[in-house]
């Protein structure tokens, strides 16, 4: 008699976040995957991150329903993914990052759609040769079992599914996604396995049905998309820990889905932090708008709102962006000094030193701008991150590297959240391109984890 099917665990050290796999039609937990839990637990960039697998029972043999047992719809097995990940030991995890082969997205997204708390915790969802429009060469054979019936093309059950993912998830998943296709997989077309969704989201590998989820090593071209889709592009590790961001994320969303509905009466403070939730998961236009929509802020969310502006700046190179960040900063920080508010003070201080350099090309102003920055942090008494790498930046203008790696590295120990410390990452090497300072690059790639520059 084969053995049930179940959980099975390939790490646990009861971190933050997991990678849970849902095998496909007539698989089961350990065989489909191959090596993948193998190698993923390998990589450094994925350390942080604990790995399951999910089994249930499918299989070629005839269903004979009403007689003694026959294997489940597939909605049904949404319910078991449902409730796995409902119970311990899933369902300490704040992020999970789920990843299904063939049927197994089915099952995954009937799951998601069904249940919102388990929404709230995907970080990351990627599907390898997922038949999300249904199958074709299926409809023969829908009387021989109710899986195949499920993913018949057409079923009421594929219709549904498609209705409704549209209807709640939307062209834009407020997780990481992607959808994966092999080059030679004849059982499920792309028509059915990307076309549902946007180009954006849609991925092409080596092999077959069953070759794109069996990596013999990490060159395995699936393998490498995988480990892509969870890390992101730059394959991150210390400081910028892919599990740690996960999390992030999932709070990000959290915080979004808390404050968005009354976005027109909230605080300075709630405005703060929803645009930058926003910003985080890909909605940078609507972090821009509603703090420009606001009749009156103050000078956090000016900050805030400059620092949109400039990002976009940096990625667009709008005339206007740059203008209207420059102001922003130098009028929140007037305000901050009438104030004697000096943590403003340092903050806005410092992004003024930045634009006069990076927009204006004035060296001067940058430095005068780094030295009054300097001289808040201290009259500011505070030990924290935004402190330190503001003292690491305003070095750098100032032409003190080892004064600017020191509060680098301060503010490294305390630990910032990843996007604070990819913030501070991406500042410093800006800093040192625009001051000349391109010695110090692979000082600062070593010291914030990242590896040697290239």
């Amino acid at each position: 008699m084969k053995d049930a099917p179940q959980l099975k665990t390939h790490r646990q050290a009861n971190g933050d976040a997991a990678i849970v796999f849902i095998h496909g039609f007539s698989g089961n937990a350990v065989a489909t995957w191959g090596r993948f839990p193998e190698l993923l637990a390998a990589h450094p960039a994925l350390a942080n991150w604990d790995i399951f697998s999910i089994g249930y029972t499918t299989s070629l043999a005839f269903d004979i329903a009403g007689v003694w047992s026959a294997d489940p719809e597939i909605i049904t097995l949404g319910g078991l993914v449902d409730t796995v990940t409902g119970v311990s030991p899933l369902k300490s995890y704040r992020a999970l990052a789920m990843v299904a082969h063939s049927m197994g997205g089915l099952l995954l997204q009937r799951a998601l759609l069904d249940d919102t708390a388990l929404r709230a915790r995907l970080s990351h969802v990627v599907f390898f040769g997922t038949p999300s429009a249904g199958l074709e060469k299926a409809s023969p054979f829908a009387f021989w079992k109710r899986q195949i019936r499920d993913m018949a093309e057409g079923s009421d059950f594929i219709t549904t599914l498609r209705q409704q993912w549209t209807d709640t998830i939307g062209p834009k998943p407020s997780f990481t996604f992607a959808t994966v296709a092999g080059d030679t997989d004849e059982f499920v077309p792309t028509t059915s396995s990307l076309k549902p969704f946007d180009k954006a989201y849609q991925r092409v590998v080596y092999g077959n049905h069953l070759q794109i989820v069996k990596p013999d090593d990490s060159n395995h071209l699936g393998f490498k998309v995988l480990v892509e889709v969870l890390t992101g592009a730059s394959a991150a590790v210390g400081a910028f820990d892919a599990a740690r961001r996960a999390v992030e994320s999932r709070d990000f969303q959290q915080a979004i889905n808390t404050l968005w509905p009354h976005r027109d009466a909230l605080d300075d403070g709630g405005l703060g932090t929803l645009a930058l939730a926003l910003e985080s998961v890909g909605r940078q236009t609507d972090a821009i708008d509603l703090l420009s929509k606001s009749a009156k802020l103050g000078t956090d969310p000016m900050g805030v709102l400059a620092g949109r502006l400039k990002r976009r700046w940096l990625a667009e190179r709008r005339r206007a962006d740059a203008e209207q960040a420059l102001t922003l900063y130098q009028d929140a920080l007037a305000r901050a000094e009438a104030k004697s508010d000096a943590s403003q003070a340092f903050y806005h201080a410092i992004n003024c030193a930045f634009m006069n350099l990076a927009f204006g090309s004035d060296i001067t102003a940058a430095r005068e701008y780094a030295q009054k920055a300097l001289d808040y942090c201290a009259k500011s008494g505070l030990q924290d991150v935004w402190r330190y790498a503001t003292e690491g930046e305003a070095s750098l203008y100032l032409g003190d590297t080892a004064r600017a790696l020191e509060g680098y590295g301060k503010a490294l120990a305390l630990k910032p959240e990843p996007r604070q410390a990819a913030s501070m990452y991406q500042q410093a090497t800006r800093a040192a391109d625009l001051t000349g300072e391109d010695h110090i690059v692979n000082e600062l790639a070593a010291l914030f984890g990242q590896g040697a520059a290239v």
